[in-house]
C-alpha cells in the first residue's frame, strides 16, 4: 500500500485550524501522524487509467492495482470580475482553508493592535463558527449572505432560523445580499452589496463552500456510484472530491471531516472486495456525525441535510429530522448532541 501526498505538505486536522486563526494554537499541535506505509510526498499531477498509473510532479511514474483519490476541496473564491482595478491579492480577502489561512488571518487579527472589522461572506458552518468566535473576542463582525435565512442547506431551517436571529442579534447581518464590487487594499477593504450600501471592513472571509480539487482527468470532481467507485477499472473516490450517485438520495456531496474518513475507509474497503480479498462492504450512506459551537449554543448534525424536507420534533429539545420520501437521512439539533448522535445508526432506515 502506498500513500502518494502533496509536494512539500504535512498532513493536518483540518477541523482545527479555527485554534490556529482565532487562538494560539501552534500549527504543529494540528499535525496529523502518517501511517507505517509507504508514503511519497510528491503531488498527483494525472492518472492513466488505462495503464493504471498516476504520474507524479517530479516526473515518477507510480502504479496501482487500486486507486483511492482522496485529494479534497478548494475553497470557492469571488469571480475575478468583483474585484476593482488590481488591488487583489493585497491578503485581505482570504478563506479559512487551511493553515496558510489561518496564519494570514492570525497575523492580520494580531497585527491591528485593536478590535478587528471583519466581513464574513456565507452563511453555513464556517461562516456561523468564524462569526461567533470573533464576536466572542471583541472584533466587529458583519455577516453577509446570500439567503435570507443562511445554513438552511447545512443545518435545515428550523436550526437556521434559530441562528439567523443570533446572527441579527450578535452581530451586523446583512441577509438576501450578495458582494457586487470588492476594492482590496494593504490596509483593508470596501464592499459594494447589492443594494448599493458599502461594507468597509480590515478583511474579508470567505465562507462559500467548497469545491471538489482532483488531479487530471477529473476537473470537475469524480462521480461515484454507491460503493464509491469511480466510472475507470478500479478507481474510487472519498471525501470532498467525491459526487456520490445512489438511489437513494440521487446526487449528493458532503465535505467534512468525519465523513471524509468514514468515506475513505468504506472505499477501500470496497477496493478490496473488488479484488477479491475482501467482504462486500455494501453501499455507502452518510451517517457521520458533525459539530459546531454558534454563540455559546452547540449546534450538532448527523448524515445528510441538504435537499431534504426538514421536520421540527416534538418535545424539550431541538431536534430536526431530515427526510426523503419519508426515511429519515440526517438530524441535526441545539444543545442536544447525545439524541443527535443516537440517531447515527438508524438513518437510512427508520421511516418517521
Amino acid at each position: 500500500m502506498t500513500l502518494v501526498t502533496r509536494t512539500g505538505e504535512t498532513p493536518y486536522t483540518r477541523m482545527l485550524i479555527k485554534g490556529i486563526a482565532f487562538g494560539q494554537t501552534p500549527p504543529e499541535m494540528i499535525k496529523l501522524p502518517l501511517p507505517q506505509i509507504e508514503v511519497i510526498a510528491d503531488t498527483v499531477l494525472k492518472v492513466d487509467t488505462s495503464a493504471k498509473q498516476a504520474q507524479l510532479t517530479s516526473g515518477a511514474q507510480v502504479s496501482y492495482d487500486a486507486l483511492i483519490v482522496a485529494t479534497g476541496s478548494m475553497p470557492r473564491s469571488l469571480p475575478a470580475d468583483v474585484f476593482g482595478g488590481d488591488d487583489a491579492g493585497q491578503g485581505r480577502v482570504t478563506a479559512l482553508h487551511s493553515v496558510g489561512d489561518a496564519l494570514g488571518i492570525r497575523k492580520l487579527l494580531t497585527g491591528l493592535g485593536r478590535p478587528a472589522r471583519v466581513a464574513i461572506y456565507g452563511g453555513g458552518i464556517i461562516a456561523a463558527e468564524t462569526a461567533s468566535s470573533l464576536q466572542a473576542d471583541g472584533h466587529m463582525v458583519t455577516l453577509v449572505s446570500r439567503s435570507s435565512v443562511p445554513g438552511v442547506g447545512a443545518f435545515g431551517a428550523p436550526v437556521a432560523e434559530r441562528l439567523a436571529a443570533d446572527h441579527a442579534a450578535k452581530v451586523q447581518a446583512r441577509f438576501g445580499r450578495t458582494l457586487q464590487h470588492v476594492d482590496e487594499t494593504e490596509s483593508g477593504v470596501t464592499i459594494t452589496l447589492n443594494d448599493g450600501n458599502p461594507v468597509v471592513a480590515d478583511f474579508l472571509l470567505l465562507a462559500l463552500g467548497t469545491t471538489p480539487a482532483a488531479p487530471s482527468p477529473w476537473t470537475n470532481g469524480i462521480d461515484v456510484d454507491d460503493h464509491l467507485r469511480a466510472a475507470a477499472d478500479h478507481v474510487y473516490a472519498a471525501g470532498g472530491v467525491a459526487t456520490h450517485h445512489d438511489e437513494a438520495l440521487d446526487a449528493w456531496r458532503i465535505d467534512h471531516w468525519e465523513d471524509a474518513a468514514a468515506q475513505g475507509a468504506h472505499a477501500a474497503r470496497a477496493a478490496l472486495h473488488d479484488l477479491g480479498v475482501s467482504d462486500d462492504p455494501g453501499a455507502y450512506l452518510p451517517r457521520s456525525p458533525y459539530m459546531a459551537m454558534v454563540y455559546g449554543q452547540m449546534i450538532s448534525g448527523v448524515g445528510y441535510t441538504a435537499g431534504a424536507d426538514a421536520h421540527l420534533e416534538a418535545g424539550e429539545e431541538f431536534i430536526v429530522r431530515h427526510e426523503i420520501d419519508g426515511i429519515v437521512v440526517g438530524v441535526t439539533g441545539i444543545d442536544a448532541v447525545g439524541t443527535v448522535y443516537q440517531w447515527g445508526q438508524q438513518l437510512h432506515g427508520v421511516r418517521a
